[in-house]
């Protein structure tokens, strides 16, 4: 794709019941077994599975060589009776076939894609390049609970102008959502929302496919990470960016990221150091992350944060209502 051509943003049509969803293993493998759970957990919900060819190859700790994961992307947005694209799992690779993405056909074919984790460095590619706006949903092997699976379906077929992302506050074993906006008295920001996991964020920073934070809501969240690790990369990230563009922040679960022994600074710590110069709103714990409850936050989408309410309203429509697929196709 020409990089001087300006990107227009490009919403995917909505999902509607018996539609066809491609599955995918971009990253790490999978066994036939989870392959057999993901055919499963498309048909309870009212749709129809697709397995990518090669699927279930493995290489190493790949889910097959990169041609073949770089194959199922493009084999899925190539074919018109598929209409959604959901990843199998995560693990690592997904950066590896970047390159071998096809990003003209994916601009020429848009259609939901979603996952999260690894997946990040594919979302974001695929926005940045195309202007797609892409779901940090919940993938297809890893357990979930019903606000995960509600959330991303509810959104896959409805996520219109003015739809809500809630947190969940029924989950027991998860730390409570907070606001922490040291310097700031707003309560509410609005922006373009982007983000995933951290470390994969990290990974794209200074190449074709970082993105600029200059207005964006940043959302991140990462796993068994110790503080220090967690520290380095918002140090990163800190150095790479003008923050001073941030419009705001979004803390998911940090899960296996607390400090172990006496010689570490707590992870509450390390997150206040970066958060209290930034003159902006910020909530942190809230629902997405490798935790059951996960919401489902849409790449590229203008959103309005109320760290307050701990909610996400859509300012724009993220899917196209099945009443226009038809005056658009």
């Amino acid at each position: 794709m020409n990089q001087s051509k300006h990107i227009v943003k490009l919403v995917p049509p909505a999902l509607k019941q018996g539609d066809t969803i491609g599955i995918i293993a971009p990253a790490g493998p999978i066994t036939e077994a989870q392959a057999n759970i993901a055919i499963q957990k498309i048909r309870q919900a009212g749709y129809i599975a697709k397995s990518a060819e090669g699927l279930c190859n493995t290489y190493g700790y790949l889910a097959g060589s990169d041609e073949s994961r770089a194959n199922q992307i493009n084999s899925m947005f190539a074919d018109k009776n598929v209409k959604a694209i959901i990843c199998a799992r995560g693990g690592y690779g997904t950066s590896r076939i970047l390159d071998m993405i096809d990003y003209d056909l994916i601009a020429s074919n848009p259609k939901i894609i979603g996952g999260y984790s690894d997946i990040t460095a594919l979302l974001t590619a695929i926005y940045k390049k195309t202007g797609l706006i892409t779901f940090h949903s919940s993938m297809l092997v890893p357990d979930d609970n019903a606000y995960t699976r509600n959330s991303m379906w509810n959104i896959f077929s409805n996520g219109t102008r003015g739809h809500i992302i809630a947190c969940n506050n029924n989950e027991q074993d998860e730390a409570p959502t907070i606001t922490i906006s040291p310097k700031s008295n707003k309560s509410k920001c609005q922006g373009t929302l982007v983000g995933g996991n951290l470390c994969l964020l990290d990974s794209l920073l200074g190449t074709k496919y970082d993105i600029s934070l200059h207005n964006k809501i940043l959302f991140i969240e990462e796993i068994n990470e110790p503080p220090y690790k967690i520290d380095r990369m918002l140090t990163h990230l800190r150095m790479s960016k003008n923050l001073n563009g941030l419009a705001g922040l979004i803390i998911g679960k940090l899960k296996g990221c607390e400090a172990q022994g006496n010689h570490s600074l707590p992870l509450n710590d390390v997150i206040n150091d970066f958060c209290k110069d930034l003159n902006i709103p910020i909530v942190a714990n809230f629902s997405f992350g490798h935790v059951k409850s996960r919401c489902t936050l849409p790449i590229g989408a203008r959103v309005e944060l109320d760290c307050y309410k701990k909610e996400i309203k859509l300012l724009e429509d993220v899917v196209v209502p099945q009443s226009n697929i038809s005056s658009i196709s």
